[in-house]
């Protein structure tokens, strides 16, 4: 046993020798780099016998020669160009959780499952599948453009404590001044943080990837966008952390814990072909053709003869294997026209959606899958009153009566917004068969209304942002623990119901930030949010919501080294958090005498941000205050948050 002891001990030293030498080594090249640097913008060393050429050793492209463009902008005629980006702050804010600004709870680890904590109205009024856990993961890559006068690169790499790692690397360039071609992939690879057995003990997997590319004519009266994208997503479903006493809050930090299943796992495969055209007759007018064909699987596989009995709340489906599959796939067509009328943007469309949708364990007698076609008609606007106002607005209307009507209103000192929805209920909520799920449902459409704003001020030292959201909900689906007697006895804790009443919630906001010393920075967000009126008990969230950041910044060495460096808080109040249910990967309302309250519990991370010349770095401690309490925070009941570790990460882009 000691032999076995010494043995491990040795290899985890190697490990941490092993990083340590990695990042030293990172620490060399970057120092190689700094004092080329400061030799270029010095002049050649005395007595050096080597010619340097000062016009033919300059560096001719960089940031300022690619930059990229988003079909969004030429869509609405203001095509934009942007740098690419090389800003530090808040570089160290990687994960999804921390790049939402915490607005979203998540099962404690990168890659899980991840909801909202605040309602937010969708973008689709028509049909959804439902399975929405995985949205933030196929989201957070948006297409970019490039337009580069030489091939462009970039790597980014997140070596995460811990066993998280991330990778992202893209790749793009002009075949030709017109004609640009690129492609993204993006790969996660997360450890369990319970139940780990060893380095590559998976909790997460995901491959991601894209090809994008953009074409137009000289003149510009035809432009192309066409891209291919792909996510492959698997989680390993722990069920939470099972401990023997759970009234003992360290004991689900304990090394030792374990989770409550073991051979649970979710799979999810989306797809997604898009293809835009436009053909320019003039600047008043613009005819414009887009398609999107999108597919989405999501499979949930077990094997209940190695789970606990007890911990599946309802067995409609007793097989020795768990496999739940459905199949979502939509083929969207619009067609419209658009144009510039002096200073106000017009748009007019027509859209055909075709959906269909499949569940493997359909059976006689209650049909569940389905197919149909959505008819959209809809118009957008924008009035640009000069460079610093801009009004907007949206209508969508589809022959089921659903519709969306939205408008904004932005500029320096002020913006605001209004939306009006009508949306149908997901396909999940309504019918689903499962191993350990069964319901038919007729819900009705949800509506929505929601209004918000903001003031804004701003000087070289202070930023004020005071704003306010109300939103009210009417006929909202969710799903709810409400223990359901079945035909034997059995019981279906976990259902979607539709509220009759409605939900009303005022939320109050604050964005500040203050500089003084001249390179010291306190910036904070916070939320306050009230429910004047709670039926059925369908929203819960905290009170109150902070986010605080305290951070020196300054620049050295010529502008060589730029560096952000302090400490991140979040911090906000107990609130029964919603729970999540394995098998249709959902968050529900907590009901009852056994409802887990998430505690407040202040989250506090060190970073350093650095940037020496085209390479950024950094490093992050996480959780500071769990090394001292030896316990951390729950954020879903019986799911651990991130635990105390050490980050680094860095991104390299080439231009050559």
């Amino acid at each position: 046993m000691n032999s076995m002891y010494q043995a491990g001990k040795a290899l985890i030293l190697s490990v941490n020798f092993l990083k340590v030498s990695c990042i030293v080594f990172i620490f060399s090249v970057l120092a190689v780099e700094l004092r080329a640097q400061d030799e270029e913008d010095t002049g050649p060393r005395r007595g050096s016998s080597i010619y340097d050429d000062s016009d033919s050793s300059k560096q001719i492209y960089g940031p300022r020669t690619s930059r990229f463009f988003l079909e969004e902008d030429v869509f609405m005629n203001r095509l934009r160009y942007y740098p690419i980006d090389t800003v530090i702050r808040n570089f160290h804010r990687f994960n999804d959780v921390q790049r939402n600004a915490n607005l979203y709870q998540d099962l404690g680890n990168i890659g899980t499952a991840i909801h909202p904590i605040y309602y937010t109205v969708p973008d689709v009024i028509g049909v959804t599948s439902g399975f929405s856990v995985f949205d933030v993961y196929w989201d957070r890559e948006m297409i970019r453009h490039y337009d580069t006068k030489s091939p462009y690169s970039n790597m980014h790499v997140i070596l995460g404590g811990r066993g998280r790692s991330i990778t992202r690397a893209t790749y793009s360039r002009n075949i030709n001044p017109q004609w640009n071609f690129g492609f993204t992939y993006r790969g996660l690879f997360i450890d369990k943080q319970v139940g780990r057995q060893g380095k590559g003990d998976r909790n997460a997997r995901s491959h991601y990837y894209d090809f994008h590319t953009a074409y137009e004519t000289k003149d510009s009266t035809y432009r192309v966008f066409f891209n291919f994208r792909r996510n492959n997503h698997l989680v390993v479903e722990s069920g939470g952390v099972h401990v023997v006493d759970s009234t003992v809050i360290r004991n689900f930090f304990d090394q030792n814990a374990q989770p409550f299943l073991l051979e649970a796992m979710s799979r999810e495969l989306r797809m997604n072909i898009h293809l835009y055209h436009q053909y320019k007759v003039g600047d008043a007018l613009q005819v414009y053709h887009k398609l999107d064909r999108y597919r989405q699987g999501s499979r949930f596989t077990d094997r209940p003869s190695a789970e606990p009995d007890w911990f599946f709340d309802f067995v409609e489906i007793d097989s020795d294997t768990t496999n739940d599959y459905v199949k979502f796939r939509t083929l969207r067509n619009e067609v419209g026209i658009k144009g510039n009328l002096l200073k106000l943007f017009y748009n007019g469309y027509v859209a055909l959606r075709d959906y269909r949708i499949t569940y493997n364990q359909d059976t006689v007698g209650i049909n569940l899958n389905r197919r149909g076609t959505e008819s959209y008609l809809g118009g957008r606007m924008a009035l640009r009153l000069d460079s610093l106002v801009e009004v907007t607005g949206w209508v969508e209307v589809m022959e089921t009566g659903n519709y969306r009507i939205e408008g904004g209103i932005r500029s320096r000192w002020f913006d605001a917004a209004l939306k009006q929805v009508q949306y149908e209920p997901s396909f999940l909520s309504q019918r689903y068969r499962g191993a350990h799920d069964l319901w038919l449902n007729n819900f009705s459409s949800i509506n929505v209304t929601q209004l918000s704003g903001s003031l804004h001020y701003r000087s070289s030292v202070l930023a004020v942002s005071p704003g306010l959201t109300f939103t009210r909900l009417g006929n909202y689906v969710f799903y709810k623990d409400i223990s359901v007697e079945g035909a034997e006895g059995t019981r279906q804790d976990v259902m979607p119901v539709q509220s009759p009443g409605e939900q009303v919630i005022f939320s109050p906001m604050l964005r500040a930030s203050v500089k003084f010393f001249r390179h010291v920075r306190l910036s904070g967000f916070g939320i306050y949010s009230r429910l004047l009126e709670q039926s059925d008990d369908a929203i819960q969230q905290p009170e109150l919501f902070i986010n605080g950041q305290l951070a020196y910044e300054n620049i050295f060495f010529n502008g060589n080294l730029d560096l952000h460096t302090g400490v991140d808080v979040h911090w906000k109040s107990d609130y029964y958090a919603p729970a999540y249910d394995v098998p249709i990967r959902q968050f529900y309302v907590q009901q009852g005498e056994n409802k887990i309250i998430t505690r407040a519990f202040p989250i506090i991370d060190v970073f350093v941000n650095a940037k020496i010349k085209r390479a950024r770095i950094f490093f992050k401690y996480n959780n500071l205050l769990q090394a001292f309490t030896k316990e951390g925070y729950f954020p879903t009941p019986s799911y651990i948050g991130q635990q105390n570790s050490i980050d680094f990460g860095f991104d390299w882009s080439f231009y050559d």
